[in-house]
């Protein structure tokens, strides 16, 4: 395994805080200890940042926050990752339409990053923010490995589940077998995301947000919640659901994003809890079936 270049990390680690807690600035003793990068280093780091303009620091407080390079550098992403674009559309279609919050997620690595987030006519949010990230851990991201191999559930597992107790890994299994079965998944009111989201929310408005990353993994892995997908719907049936999410798989077959409305106002029937699944599958359909159509134009070029 080749070893990770320091100041590639230090950068990212940086990035990251600020994209995660976007509307405060941050001193450097507070990037600092909310990183754990030494002060000596991280001066280092935020210099080069700001003379390249992915930060900005104020002349005011001397905080710094996010630079408008990363605007550009966004702009590129999108370009070269259409099927992004294609559905974050679909996000936008799915909030005018419902009248509801959306979000698109994507999994990087061992965490869940909120690509696109939009709130609902009534300002309720779906349960994260642009540039919020979540630990990958079971349950959390299930739509991600629902259809991945064998190693990658069992990893996944491990980082959620408690090994002496297996119960929880078959109810896990259980609720992805319906999820596979269903093509989506619900998030319940009793979920984690509302903790994650009030924890957040919560270091948002502190002075300090030190070891913030260590805080949600720890949240994380005391939280063993059994996900309760139903077998079967009761349309007649009361819902307390934050969020229906379903996946949107690349020309490889790979989960790549996880697409979701939520940010409801209240209990949700069964009746529109199908309502919405059904029009959000449509919609991860539609980029699905326009990513493989624009995948052939690609690779065969222009008709003459």
């Amino acid at each position: 395994m080749s070893r990770l270049a320091l100041s590639a990390t230090r950068s990212i680690d940086i990035i990251e805080l600020l994209a995660t807690f976007p509307d405060r600035g941050f001193s450097m003793s507070e990037i600092s200890r909310a990183t754990g990068i030494n002060i000596a280093s991280c001066h280092a780091v935020l210099t080069t940042l700001t003379n390249r303009g992915y930060l900005v620091r104020s002349g005011n407080d001397k905080t710094y926050k996010l630079g408008l390079s990363l605007i550009a550098v966004g702009h590129g992403a999108e370009k070269s990752q259409p099927i992004a674009v294609r559905a974050m559309e679909a996000a936008d279609r799915l909030c005018t339409e419902l009248g509801v919050g959306a979000l698109l997620t994507t999994a990087v690595g061992e965490e869940i990053l909120a690509v696109y987030a939009l709130e609902g006519p009534t300002g309720r949010n779906p349960g994260m923010h642009d540039g919020e990230r979540l630990p990958l851990v079971a349950p959390f991201g299930a739509p991600f490995l629902a259809w991945a191999s064998e190693a990658e559930m069992d990893a996944w597992l491990a980082r959620g589940t408690k090994p002496e107790d297996p119960a929880i890994a078959g109810r896990i299994l259980r609720d992805i077998a319906i999820i596979k079965k269903r093509g989506y998944q619900m998030h319940f009111t009793t979920g984690g995301t509302n903790s994650f989201g009030a924890l957040i929310s919560e270091m948002a408005a502190s002075e300090s947000v030190a070891d913030y990353k260590s805080k949600i993994s720890s949240l994380a892995n005391a939280f063993h919640y059994h996900m309760e997908q139903p077998e079967d719907i009761d349309e007649e049936a009361s819902y307390e659901v934050t969020l229906i999410a379903a996946p949107i798989f690349d020309r490889d077959g790979n989960a790549v994003f996880n697409l979701g409305v939520g940010g409801f106002t209240g209990p949700l029937s069964g009746k529109a809890i199908n309502r919405y699944a059904e029009r959000l599958l449509v919609a991860c359909l539609e980029v699905m079936r326009t990513e493989r159509t624009s995948g052939r134009k690609r690779e065969h070029g222009p008709a003459n």
